[in-house]
């Protein structure tokens, strides 16, 4: 028998409530598009564990807890601040999803490159934001898009125009404040890479302190003909928040995009990268998750090879310790006329405790006849082998098990080159397993 999901009424009433003055309200466009996910999700309201796509991860909690808007940014001491951000990188500083331009440093941003938060990019660049706004996500049935778009506060406009290479990465950096206590941050991000261009940006999620709130962020691409970008995407909240981010790109002819995702933090995450992939574009998505305790971390991801002669590569990484889950649901569909198509999935998992546990699906949807797919998934433990030959030289237990621990971490932090950036991967990784004898110069 069917179950009939009911909306919850307070976040439906947070969406349909016209009292809010929200980013943008006096541009028609704008007011249209967010009544119209108003009215999507009021009918719909967030997914529940009985889909499919939602199967292993239950978001009641989220529900429950009734996270409310703030009305503006709260407090962040500044040496915290400077503890997030990445040194030799442009940085666009957003806290409880307002942007604060007094905590960012824009001025030296290069010719050809356009980086504001969106409530100023409405005023001087509304056409940019229009065609870029809800054109690569896929609003039906998705419940938190849905949400996102009735509600964002405001967000990162990015845009690198044609045959322009950035000269260093641009961070942007969300931070939850002391108020942080259930309020709620819905954020949306768009970026563009227009024709020959090169950039890296680096999304960043941190929190004051271990307040519980919810972060819900949009993030859509696109990549241009024989641009090249890089994305990072760093989470690192607070262990009792919870987290919904999603990366939606589309790849037009000959485009590279690198999308990596590192997941440390939240009580519950859920992270999905979705990309279209155009004719002989190049996509890689890796991934790193670790977690702990009886935290909750799903990764979604998506490839769908519309176009011939694609390629693409995802390889993610999961480390479970405690009562922790984790859940990776890999997907690529290679459509009929996209012949030629060669795409690779790889999926591996270390679980520290017997209480641990992880769902791994990856999926392949093939309707051409000339293509190469592969995929492969492992989970397992330790190995005693590898831990006694440790021991026999003179290590003892738990620094050979942490070691070999680091030793897994280790070939998706190598694959960082930015250097700040893995310095604070490596940061997060011994935040997350402080146990004794561990050293940053294992990695």
């Amino acid at each position: 028998m069917s179950v009939t999901h009911l909306p919850n009424t307070h976040y439906t009433g947070l969406v349909l409530d016209q009292k809010k003055q929200l980013l943008g309200e006096g541009f028609d466009w704008l007011a249209n598009l967010r009544k119209q996910a108003a009215e999507q999700f009021s009918a719909s309201g967030f997914p529940t564990f009985r889909e499919e796509e939602w199967r292993y991860t239950n978001i009641t909690p989220i529900e429950k807890n009734q996270f409310t808007l703030p009305d503006v940014a709260g407090q962040v001491d500044s040496a915290f601040v400077d503890s997030v951000l990445l040194d030799d990188c442009h940085h666009i500083v957003f806290v409880d999803g307002f942007y604060q331009a007094e905590l960012s440093s824009l001025k030296d941003i290069p010719n050809g490159v356009i980086v504001s938060a969106l409530s100023d990019g409405l005023v001087d660049n509304e056409a940019l934001i229009k065609s870029l706004l809800d054109s690569v996500v896929e609003t039906p049935a998705l419940g938190f898009i849905n949400f996102n778009t009735a509600l964002f506060s405001d967000g990162a406009l990015i845009c690198i125009e044609e045959n322009t290479v950035v000269d260093k990465p641009i961070q942007v950096a969300f931070i939850s404040s002391k108020q942080g206590a259930l309020t709620l941050s819905n954020t949306r991000n768009l970026i563009l890479a227009q024709a020959s261009s090169k950039a890296q940006i680096i999304e960043t999620y941190h929190a004051v302190d271990d307040s519980c709130y919810l972060t819900n962020v949009v993030s859509e691409v696109v990549v241009e003909p024989n641009a090249n970008l890089s994305h990072h995407r760093l989470q690192s909240e607070s262990t009792s928040a919870y987290h919904i981010g999603g990366v939606y790109s589309r790849l037009e002819k000959n485009a590279i995009f690198n999308q990596n995702s590192y997941t440390f933090g939240a009580s519950i995450s859920r992270t999905e990268a979705h990309a279209t992939l155009g004719e002989a574009s190049d996509c890689t998505m890796d991934g790193l998750y670790v977690g702990q305790d009886r935290q909750h971390m799903d990764q979604h991801t998506r490839l769908n090879h519309a176009q011939p002669h694609a390629v693409s590569n995802e390889f993610y990484k999961g480390i479970l310790g405690d009562h922790s889950t984790g859940v990776f649901q890999g997907r690529i569909i290679v459509a009929q006329d996209a012949q030629k198509t060669d795409a690779a999935m790889n999926n591996r998992n270390l679980l520290l405790s017997d209480r641990a546990e992880v769902d791994t699906k990856p999926q392949l949807e093939i309707y051409a006849d000339d293509v190469k797919c592969a995929h492969g998934v492992t989970v397992g433990q330790l190995d005693d082998a590898a831990v006694f030959y440790l021991q026999s030289r003179g290590v003892d237990n738990q620094t050979a098990k942490n070691m070999l621990t680091f030793a897994f971490a280790n070939e998706m932090i190598e694959r960082v080159s930015f250097e700040p950036l893995r310095m604070a991967l490596l940061a997060n990784l011994l935040k997350r397993f402080p146990q004794a004898g561990m050293k940053k110069e294992w990695l």
